[in-house]
């Protein structure tokens, strides 16, 4: 089987349920712009997760936007390239089997995006206390 995720599903691009979600929803119509809050009324998720997801696509160049009236839009990147390989990301969805490859991708995806975040904590944590401890 062809792998169709074209190095979409990783960390710093698409690394979560949520963010695979969002991405299908615009490749499924490419021309739909969305707010945070329409985004919320279509997803019926927490706000907060759509609006960070949608702020780290935009991030990831997977996503365009603007601000307008104090509201933040996105829609689908122009890129040429970019919008191929999430055109083939979405064809790759619709095949049964395959979705369940991609939803385990962005599990996988998460999980290392979150190991890397708790380390980059650890090592800041670890910089601070080597540092601030008081003298013997």
């Amino acid at each position: 089987m062809e792998n169709h995720d074209q190095g979409l599903i990783v960390p710093g691009q698409i690394d979560s349920l949520m963010k695979l979600r969002l991405i299908l929803l615009f490749a499924e119509s490419p021309w739909l712009r969305l707010s945070k809050v329409a985004a919320q009324q279509r997803l019926r998720e927490s706000p907060w997760a759509i609006a960070e997801a949608l702020e780290q696509l935009h991030a990831a160049g997977l996503l365009a936007g603007d601000e307008r009236l104090g509201q933040s839009e996105y829609w689908l990147t122009t890129s040429p390239e970019r919008r191929t390989r999430i055109e083939r990301l979405a064809r790759s969805f619709d095949d049964p089997q395959r979705r369940d490859e991609l939803y385990a991708l962005a599990r996988a995806a998460d999980d290392e995006r979150r190991f890397r975040e708790l380390g980059a904590t650890y090592v800041h944590l670890s910089a601070i206390g080597e540092f601030d401890t008081p003298g013997f």
